[in-house]
């Protein structure tokens, strides 16, 4: 199936080199506390967690929504707002984020068996 779709692809400054320094329980934490505040947002703004990888995330919200690119924006706003409310752990300074919108055309579907997955393909950014 093929859909339009705004996508924010976030990424954390920094996260490679901190996961280096701080041990591996206090990053799972910081993930934890970090992605569980952007899941509230996902549900605000009515768009589709489609995965999280170490310090990044993929949201996508669909272009049959009239609002969506609204939903998106708004959404990427949220996040960075919220981003400076959470610490970086071993500096103790707020998380700064990047946030990058995309929209164009991708394809969707399910891959694997055994642990099947949700996937976008596409130059949309994904």
């Amino acid at each position: 199936m093929v859909r339009i779709l705004y996508a924010p692809y976030t990424d954390i400054a920094s996260f490679t080199s901190m996961c280096g320094q701080v041990p591996p329980h206090r990053v799972m934490a910081f993930l934890n506390d970090l992605f569980t505040t952007f899941d509230q947002l996902v549900e605000k703004h009515q768009v589709y967690k489609v995965e999280t990888i170490g310090g990044t995330a993929l949201s996508v919200t669909e272009a049959v929504d009239p609002l969506h690119a609204h939903k998106v924006f708004a959404f990427a706003a949220d996040m960075l707002e919220a981003a400076r409310c959470v610490m970086m752990p071993g500096t103790g300074q707020p998380v700064r984020l990047r946030v990058g919108i995309h929209s164009g055309p991708v394809m969707s579907g399910i891959v694997g068996r055994k642990m099947p997955r949700f996937c976008l393909f596409g130059d949309t950014g994904v």
